[in-house]
C-alpha cells in the first residue's frame, strides 16, 4: 500500500496542484477550525480530495507512526517518534464554568477559591489534560475531579449541566461562549497559552498538495482559526 501511495503522489507531482488527496490527522480539539482551515485551501485548490481524519492524541501519535497521513495537528509534538513541526497558531486553555456559577463575573479569581469545586476533565494522555495537570503543578493546586470524559462535547453539556468547571480548549467553546451557554472565569494565571503544531514524520517525503498546505498554515492558519473562532 506504501508503494502504491507513493507512487500516486508521484504521478501527483508530475501533474502539479490541480489534483491530488490530501490527508489530515487532527487531535479532536483541533476539529472545531480544521474544517474551516480546510475550505479555504480548497478555495484555492479545487481539484484537490481531502481526508479529515479526527482522533485523540494516542491515535494521532499511531496514524503519524504508520505513515497514515500526510500531516497531523496537535498542541505538543510527540515524544515517541521522529518528526518534523512547526508552530503555526496560539492555543489557549481556560476555565469554564455554567453562566449561574457564583464566581461568573468575578475578577482575578485566585485558584485556591476553587479548591472545593468539582472538575469535569479530559481523559489521562489527552494534550488539555497534561496541559491542566501542568498549570495545577506549577500553582500547587489539586482539583477535585467529578467525572473524567474523552469528549469535548460531553464536557461541556457536563459543565452546562453544573457538574462541575472545567479546564478546556477556548478553541472549544466559542459557540457556547458567545451563546451565553458558558462563561470563562477570570483565573489568575490564565489562559496557558500553548501553540498549535503542525507536523508529519520524520523522512517522509511530502506529496505537492501536502507540501502546499503546509505551506498554507505556516502563512493563513492563525488567521484562519481566529476568524472561525469569532461569533
Amino acid at each position: 500500500m506504501e508503494t502504491l501511495r507513493g507512487t500516486q503522489e508521484s504521478i501527483d507531482s508530475l501533474r502539479g496542484l490541480q489534483t491530488g488527496l490530501l490527508r489530515l490527522a487532527v487531535v479532536s480539539t483541533a476539529k472545531y477550525f480544521a474544517p474551516a482551515i480546510l475550505s479555504r485551501f480548497g478555495a484555492d485548490y479545487p481539484g484537490i480530495n481531502m481526508q479529515l481524519l479526527v482522533g485523540n492524541r494516542q491515535e494521532i501519535i499511531e496514524r503519524l507512526a504508520d505513515n497514515d497521513c500526510d500531516l497531523a495537528i496537535m498542541g505538543t509534538p510527540p515524544s515517541e517518534i521522529a518528526t518534523r513541526a512547526f508552530d503555526f497558531a496560539p492555543h489557549p486553555q481556560v476555565i469554564i464554568a455554567a453562566p449561574d456559577h457564583p464566581l461568573a463575573g468575578e475578577r482575578n479569581i485566585g485558584l485556591h477559591r476553587l479548591s472545593q469545586e468539582s472538575f469535569v476533565v479530559r481523559e489521562p494522555g489527552s494534550g488539555t489534560r497534561s496541559a491542566m495537570e501542568k498549570f495545577f503543578a506549577r500553582h500547587d493546586f489539586s482539583c477535585r475531579v467529578a467525572m473524567e470524559a474523552s469528549s469535548n462535547e460531553t464536557i461541556k453539556q457536563a459543565v452546562i449541566a453544573g457538574m462541575g468547571l472545567s479546564f478546556i480548549s477556548r478553541h472549544t467553546v466559542a459557540l457556547e461562549l458567545a451563546a451565553g451557554r458558558l462563561v470563562l472565569l477570570d483565573i489568575e494565571g490564565l489562559p496557558v497559552v500553548r501553540s498549535w503544531y503542525a507536523l508529519h514524520r520524520e523522512g517522509k517525503r511530502l506529496s505537492p498538495t501536502a507540501t502546499a498546505f503546509y505551506s498554507y498554515l505556516r502563512d493563513n492558519g492563525a488567521r484562519c482559526i481566529a476568524d472561525a473562532m469569532m461569533p
